[in-house]
């Protein structure tokens, strides 16, 4: 889609495995397209071992894809110039799940944040000194907080550092790998309504990485569900959240705490464990936990079909050929 400010074209990951003595291939992404748009919020999200930090690391440039590419404002970023990749640095920032561990304990939390500031040409001691201070206010911190350690913050408030790091060098994209994931529920709530209020005031770009559909419905504005490395259903935050139509995304859904707990269940979370990616199913990756699945299921993978939301998954069910 033109006017992407980061896309994946068939990305895959493959990585060499020893398993039981052999060397095997584990696919951990296949074959993925995304479109981050300006100032838009696409959620990601799947159950453990989906491949979501795998294609978190390969759009932050951290890994190298096996097959396809990741283009950033419509270049290839495999082909970016040293100039051109500090620039990707620059306007492309991580917030990682763990703050005890994406926070070097030895230095001081104003050191923490100014370290992307460094390599910006212009910028004057007392100019980072300055967006120091006013990034920490910008998340809910004090300024004077420059001056502490690590340790000296609740989890909570040392995400909130890691927030102001990723913030401090005026970047265009922040790619957040399960921010809240480690937080208690009241903490988790006040660090999504700062993430919600800095995407809107500075127009950021976010790709919003999680397990959980509810928070994923909370900030996203498009989803991608992502199943054994695949794409298997993507649309509207509202859509995907509210009318899904994979039996996957459904599942996922209910494993989610309803707003009413008296109201009826309709489907089952997800039966079983999720299958080994070095021994994936032949035909559709879900059908070994599916109740819907039938024959064609086992034997063939499903192609992407339009859903009534306006988006795609890759259902059998959906096909409108189908016959049994």
């Amino acid at each position: 889609m033109s006017g992407a400010i980061i896309s994946a074209r068939r990305l895959g990951r493959v990585f060499k495995v020893t398993n039981g003595g052999k060397k095997q291939d584990l696919h951990a992404v296949s074959a993925l397209d995304i479109d981050l748009m300006p100032g838009k919020i696409l959620g990601v999200v799947g159950e453990s071992g989906c491949g979501k930090t795998t294609l978190n690391r390969m759009l932050l440039l951290l890994d190298t894809p096996t097959e396809g590419e990741v283009l950033f404002k419509g270049q290839d970023c495999s082909t970016l110039a040293a100039e051109a990749r500090r620039e990707f640095r620059r306007a492309v920032q991580p917030v990682f799940q763990n703050p005890f561990s994406s926070l070097d304990p030895r230095m001081r939390v104003g050191q923490i944040i100014a370290e992307p500031l460094a390599t910006i040409a212009g910028m004057s001691k007392q100019d980072i000194q300055n967006r120091v201070g006013e990034v920490l206010v910008a998340v809910g911190l004090r300024a004077e907080d420059a001056r502490r350690f690590p340790n000296e913050f609740s989890g909570g408030q040392r995400q909130r550092i890691a927030i102001a790091r990723a913030i401090a060098s005026k970047p265009e994209v922040l790619m957040l790998d399960e921010p809240v994931s480690s937080q208690d529920i009241s903490i988790r709530a006040q660090i999504l309504n700062i993430l919600k209020d800095l995407q809107a005031d500075y127009g950021l770009s976010c790709v919003f990485i999680s397990h959980d559909l509810a928070t994923v419905r909370f900030m996203a504005d498009d989803v991608i569900v992502m199943y054994l490395g695949r794409v298997i259903e993507r649309g509207t935050a509202r859509a995907i959240c509210t009318t899904p139509a994979h039996p996957y995304t459904k599942a996922l859904l209910a494993a989610n705490l309803p707003p009413d707990p008296d109201a009826p269940r309709p489907e089952l979370p997800p039966q079983g464990e999720i299958p080994s990616p070095l021994n994936p199913p032949s035909g559709c990756a879900y059908h070994t936990r599916c109740p819907l699945r039938f024959e064609r299921c086992d034997r063939e993978r499903p192609n992407n079909y339009p859903t009534p939301h306006g988006g795609t998954a890759a259902c059998h069910l959906l096909d409108p050929n189908l016959t049994r």
